[in-house]
């Protein structure tokens, strides 16, 4: 019988399985919605019956302390404050306060009260991968030094620092990145022999293109990013990357860096069609994603969700290579239920490539 860990694992080591792999990602409210519609109980059971084939471990104090969690108001074990902001389909946390922003000396970074050892909690892991071992378990630790520095700095300043600040930037990624391949370490001691894959989120990107140059990706991030995938492949894992929007020029030095997923390719971005994707490196990363939520789940008929479905697994799916899901990681509560039923029934049933 083929698992469901089987299954993710052909897809990473680019072979075929009984059927294209498949995972699963949406916000809060999109779960409450699925589990009344479903008259599912617990996500171990909203995943059997979406046939979700993974399941990732965060850990405790992912992004805020206990002490933080529940606030309006709440800030991060890295020093930013995001607070609670309501909208039209539920509530999200947006970024209020960025505790270097306006302050450009080396020596502010180097004062500021960086995560100690034990500010993440992986004392829950093996146990949960252990309860979940028959998917393939995708292990977090935190989000890349860029990610983080974007909301330690500010978009804005980290921006100018890149332009006109190298000295300043660099620094800063430099001390986040050994915070973040410290928090790797652990995660990877805890848990790492019943870990799958080994996730890390660092968005560069808009949907036109990346946010700054390749040079100074080569210089800033490539450095960090290769010591992560080292780290990974060292046990033997794979290593996933999650990077929005328009990532393809960036795609020859992930690869290079050491990539072998990449998630979760946004189709309407530039550059991002997926059977150019599938030409040009599928060789060589494995996509996860895929399902346009911007026009086609949230907008489209069921119908169309169908087709793109279809039409994804077609292109991404051959000769492996390929897990479907959401292109943008989190199902967002505009998508309706019908919509999301027929992606995931479509996704289950269809096979066109199979071992």
């Amino acid at each position: 019988m083929t698992t469901s860990k089987h299954r993710v694992l052909a897809a990473a080591n680019h072979a075929l399985s009984d059927r294209t792999a498949i995972t699963f990602g949406a916000e809060k409210e999109v779960y409450a919605a699925l589990h009344k519609h479903m008259g599912t109980a617990s996500v171990e059971e909203l995943f059997d019956k979406l046939n979700c084939d993974t399941w990732m471990i965060l850990p405790g104090n992912f992004i805020y302390p206990a002490a933080e969690q529940g606030k309006e108001t709440k800030t991060s074990i890295w020093g930013f404050q995001n607070t609670v902001t309501a909208y039209s389909g539920g509530t999200y946390d947006e970024l209020t306060y960025s505790p270097l922003a306006g302050r450009g000396e080396v020596s502010d970074i180097d004062a500021h009260p960086w995560p100690g050892d034990d500010a993440l909690d992986f004392s829950h892991c093996r146990r949960e991968a252990d309860a979940h071992g028959g998917r393939a378990i995708i292990g977090v630790y935190t989000w890349g030094a860029y990610f983080i520095a974007s909301f330690v700095r500010g978009m804005a300043d980290l921006m100018m620092d890149f332009a006109l600040n190298k000295r300043y930037a660099e620094h800063l990624i430099n001390v986040i990145a050994e915070r973040v391949l410290f928090f790797q370490q652990r995660m990877l001691d805890a848990f790492g022999d019943a870990v799958d894959i080994v996730y890390m989120a660092d968005d560069y990107c808009s949907q036109r293109g990346p946010l700054f140059s390749p040079e100074t990706f080569r210089q800033l991030v490539s450095p960090y990013l290769s010591r992560a995938a080292e780290a990974v492949h060292k046990r033997g894992k794979k290593f996933l990357l999650h990077v929005c929007g328009a990532v393809r020029p960036l795609m020859p030095m992930l690869i290079e860096a050491g990539v072998d997923m990449l998630e979760p390719i946004q189709v309407r971005a530039s550059g991002m069609d997926p059977k150019g994707l599938k030409r040009d490196f599928g060789d060589d990363l494995c996509f996860y994603g895929g399902l346009d939520l911007q026009e086609v789940l949230c907008r489209g008929t069921p119908q169309r969700v169908r087709d793109e479905a279809r039409r994804l697994i077609d292109v991404l799916g051959e000769n492996g290579g390929y897990v479907f899901g959401p292109g943008h990681t989190y199902i967002q509560p505009d998508a309706p239920i019908e919509n999301i039923m027929a992606m995931y029934e479509t996704a289950a049933s269809y096979r066109p490539w199979s071992a």
